[in-house]
């Protein structure tokens, strides 16, 4: 989200106060059994098994019900992941469009809203999305809560929970857009949340879990820029803070989660290397400098991601906020598939494709999602994952080439007809465009040639299925996966792809966070063009490792990317359950059929002088006819096992004192078996 600079104050809009509900206990509900639902596996669409390999689509205002009745056309069209608009609590139930700063000024944390839809809705999409292989992304907004029309004043909507003043840095709205300490402690047009709080962070997590227990898969963190980290220009600061840390490293399921932040480029503060380290961010001045190829013609923008390492970041044409506020608007559809067919042919990255709004906040969008080109276009993406790739560039820039390894290219042509004479990393072959121009090219010893049509996206590669999966042959590996300072990291170099092939010797230049400390270090020959050198990561790097390889005259610094190695300051630990700052905890990877299941309890009912809990299966279907009776633990958690059925596919539960219910605001607990 852009500072609110840039947009419309909200307004004060009065809200009429529900009335409370007396809550039933969850045994006493009458459940019907619901239809079985049939799982498409993902390979029926091919779609890559990790979300990061994938290409998201930003369903940008659509709601959970109108997403999950697109699922087998999103599916169809090569999208791994579907990122869907904030889905905390808002200020105002309006669906009107130019209102669509609502979601990003957040009532509370908790899933569910007026326009989007409520918890059940979103957690039915999760489900139903995981049948056809895809992953939802959440966006979330975590560093402000809504304002009442006055910047640093909330709105009398806030949840009460959210209204303690500590829980804000109360240092009024940021001016001075170069300051590091002014970006992350002030506000952008809204009251800026107290990150460093150990209860902010604490009700972040419990929320975020909310959401991958429903069924999410990854996060984009709004505003990210704004929330402070502890390393690089952040660290030893007086406004640093452990927020990224405490939080990322408290969710459930945090190996198989996808996240990524906003982060606005400025060349200045915007401290994006740090980000980079605990997730993928946005690639702003990529984008810009896209959608300034594509507009004027001349498409060469260079190797690089502005910037940023391929693999750490999300690129696009354009964003929600790029659209609404007017900088990418006048885009036409063709200029908006061009600049996608560039940025999703490209390596490693994970790219985004914005969905256009076209009516209220609630319904899909435009249907240039779905067009012949942009689906050709992800399937290729989806096809080449671990090919590397190197870029060209011809016919005065109006022609781009991306290769992918040997398999595969794109090819962009911004300008009229024209005939094409060029090199190319294709193995020899006939090759016939998979997108809408009619287009059939020819590869001879290094040399791709024919006619190409003007105006025109021409996907190229060849395999008996319609979408092929390589083996990936990434020519830069390393184990451990994120060494620890001070002790070892073994890289291996592949240099049969590269302009080393063929060198009698290679040496690995390396440094560490931006180049800190360079050094040369002579590889050792496993095997013809395989090279292998351990490295010791030095005590002083907090970021990462970067190097490229050299033989002495000739250089691969990956398109002029280089390659970087996150680093970590200490090894990982065992999660000890259950957790500080948790009202309800489990270790989810003990969620299996038949096998024992601890949850620990420390919400509202905590200090109550016993605990039940309450439970059943498959929706409340199967009801246990005598809850258990939670012990209590020194730390003020209840304890209690259950005995998974083996017939469950999902546990159900609440907590009650034998009078009063904890039933997670009537929602109760829903948790998968595995």
């Amino acid at each position: 989200m852009k500072s609110l600079r840039k947009k419309i104050l909200s307004f004060s809009i009065s809200l009429a106060m529900l009335s409370s509900l007396t809550f039933t206990p969850a045994g006493q509900y009458v459940f019907l059994n619901s239809t079985p639902e049939v799982a498409h596996a993902a390979t029926t669409y091919n779609l890559p098994t990790n979300t990061k390999d994938g290409v998201i689509l930003h369903a940008f205002d659509w709601s959970f019900n109108t997403i999950k009745s697109q699922l087998p056309d999103i599916a169809a069209a090569g999208y791994k992941s579907i990122q869907v608009s904030p889905v905390q609590g808002t200020k105002d139930t309006s669906t009107d469009p130019s209102k669509w700063w609502l979601l990003y000024q957040p009532t509370n944390q908790s899933v569910g809203n007026a326009q989007l839809g409520s918890y059940d809705d979103f957690k039915a999409l999760c489900t139903e999305a995981k049948n056809y292989g895809i992953s939802i992304i959440v966006d979330v907004v975590m560093n402000h809560m809504a304002n009442n029309g006055n910047n640093d004043q909330l709105d009398s909507s806030v949840d009460p929970s959210f209204k303690n003043s500590s829980y804000y840095h109360n240092q009024g709205q940021c001016s001075n857009w170069n300051s590091r300490n002014d970006i992350t402690q002030k506000g952008i047009g809204m009251p800026d949340l107290n990150t460093q709080n150990t209860d902010v962070q604490n009700k972040a997590i419990t929320f975020l879990n909310q959401c991958v227990d429903a069924g999410a898969s990854g996060f984009r963190f709004d505003a990210a820029k704004h929330i402070e980290t502890n390393i690089g220009l952040d660290a030893n600061q007086p406004w640093s803070g452990n927020y990224w840390t405490n939080v990322l490293g408290n969710l459930h399921n945090k190996s198989s989660l996808y996240i990524y932040g906003e982060i606005l480029q400025d060349g200045t503060v915007d401290n994006v290397s740090a980000y980079a380290s605990f997730m993928n961010v946005t690639a702003s001045n990529y984008g810009g400098s896209l959608r300034g190829a594509i507009t004027s013609n001349n498409l060469n923008i260079g190797n690089g991601m502005g910037g940023l390492t391929n693999k750490d970041c999300v690129d696009f044409v354009e964003t929600h906020d790029n659209y609404e506020d007017g900088t990418s608007k006048a885009l036409t559809n063709w200029q908006r598939t061009m600049g996608w067919a560039i940025a999703a042919s490209r390596a490693n990255s994970t790219p985004l494709f914005f969905d256009r709004p076209t009516g209220s906040i609630g319904s899909a969008g435009e249907t240039l999602w779905k067009d012949t080109n942009i689906v050709e276009v992800n399937k290729f993406h989806n096809a080449m994952v671990g090919q590397n790739e190197y870029l060209r560039w011809t016919n005065n820039n109006q022609t781009m080439l991306i290769d992918r390894g040997t398999l595969g290219t794109v090819i962009v042509n911004a300008g009229g007809s024209t005939y094409l004479n060029s090199a190319t990393n294709l193995a020899n072959g006939t090759y016939t465009n998979h997108g809408s121009a009619s287009c059939t090219l020819t590869v001879s010893n290094g040399t791709i040639a024919g006619n190409i049509p003007g105006n025109s996206i021409i996907v190229l590669y060849n395999s008996t299925t319609p979408n092929p999966t390589p083996t990936p042959t990434d020519r830069v590996t390393w184990t451990p996966t994120t060494p620890v300072v001070g002790s070892t990291v073994t890289v291996t170099y592949d240099s049969s792809n590269s302009a080393l092939k063929g060198s009698s010797s290679v040496t690995a230049h390396w440094g560490y966070d931006s180049w800190k400390g360079t050094t040369d270090t002579v590889m050792t020959k496993a095997s013809d063009n395989l090279w292998k050198v351990t490295l010791t990561v030095p005590t002083a790097a907090t970021n990462q490792l970067n190097l490229c390889f050299t033989n002495g005259s000739t250089w691969d610094s990956n398109n002029s990317a280089n390659w970087s190695i996150s680093v970590t300051k200490s090894g990982s630990s065992t999660i000890t359950y259950p957790r500080a700052g948790y009202t309800v905890d489990y270790d989810s990877s003990t969620l299996v059929k038949g096998g024992s299941f601890t949850i620990y309890y420390k919400g509202t009912l905590a200090n109550s002088s016993k605990v039940l809990l309450h439970w059943g299966t498959n929706g409340w279907a199967t009801v246990t006819s005598t809850d258990i009776s939670m012990t209590k633990r020194s730390d003020g958690f209840w304890q209690g096992t259950i005995t998974i059925p083996t017939t469950a596919t999902q546990l159900d539960f609440a907590f009650t004192d034998g009078t009063n219910w904890d039933n997670n605001s009537s929602k109760d607990w829903h948790l998968t078996v595995n």
